[in-house]
């Protein structure tokens, strides 16, 4: 007999590692068809096949893709539409920490690139084939990160002075404010829209960077990080329990309901960092 996710279509962004890879396949277990998306072409093709024998469903497929860079992103929503009739979940899961200052060849901030306008764009695109599949689900992955942080609509991207750690810690803030944003904005389409930080998880994240911030990292992991099985829970949670239908513009952790930041709050800043978004974008 079919589980209830056996006919959901979900997407899955950072895929190739860490939680998204794990959320993969525990959602390939469930019977959903997946598209796994990242920029690694050999990585993703060895994961592919990994999940699939793991899990022994064979509707999976790898999309390539630079989510840092706006055209790939918008071809890859284009390939998405085309290759699937239906989209029940958009999981926002790639992101990274650049500890170092670096301009993508469009001219935005790394950072900002990938764990914010990548969000904001890709759900944009995709839009319409959520509303139309009906009780569809977007989950952005934040982070606690952003507890201290606060944007500077004057230098959103940090072109002035840019500091990698505050950076990270702002894209997660922006991540969470444009989600309770998007939730007003979808009210009345059948899609719901979450965020939720997993904790501090024992992944690659950060092994991108060099130096002493690598080995920083990898140290602070070895102390307090979660294993990926359980960082992944709450992703994996928000895009297939029963028990969040209907749910939207929260913020989750550990599967339940939970504050952010007062920042994060402020509805004129969620309206004027949407805003400003579109504008990047146009």
């Amino acid at each position: 007999m079919d589980s209830p996710d056996s006919k959901k279509v979900m997407c899955i962004t950072g895929a190739t590692d860490g939680i998204g890879k794990t959320a993969a396949l525990e959602l390939a277990k469930a019977g959903c068809t997946l598209a796994l998306v990242g920029r690694n072409p050999d990585k993703g093709n060895r994961v592919l096949e990994e999940i699939i024998r793991d899990s022994g469903n064979e509707n999976i497929r790898f999309h390539i893709c630079d989510l840092s860079l706006m055209e790939a992103v918008r071809k890859l929503a284009k390939e998405l539409q085309t290759d699937y009739d239906r989209l029940d979940v958009l999981l926002n899961n790639a992101g990274a920490y650049f500890s170092e200052f670096e301009k993508t060849d469009e001219g935005f901030e790394r950072t900002f690139a990938l764990n914010h306008l990548s969000y904001f764009l890709l759900t944009d695109l995709l839009l319409d084939i959520l509303e139309k599949t009906g009780n569809a689900r977007i989950v952005n992955v934040a982070s606690d990160a952003h507890q201290g942080a606060e944007l500077s609509f004057e230098n959103l991207q940090g072109f002035d002075g840019y500091k990698g750690w505050p950076a990270y810690c702002k894209s997660k803030l922006a991540n969470i404010m444009y989600t309770y944003e998007l939730d007003r904005r979808i009210s009345g389409k059948g899609i719901t829209a979450n965020s939720l930080h997993p904790g501090f998880v024992d992944t690659n994240f950060g092994n991108n960077n060099t130096g002493t911030v690598r080995v920083g990292l990898n140290a602070a992991k070895k102390v307090g990080a979660i294993s990926p099985e359980k960082g992944a829970l709450t992703s994996i949670y928000l895009a297939s329990s029963p028990e969040v239908e209907g749910v939207s513009g929260k913020y989750f952790y550990k599967c339940k309901q939970k504050n952010s930041n007062k920042a994060s709050y402020v509805k004129s800043d969620q309206e004027k960092l949407w805003q400003i978004t579109e504008t990047y974008l146009a």
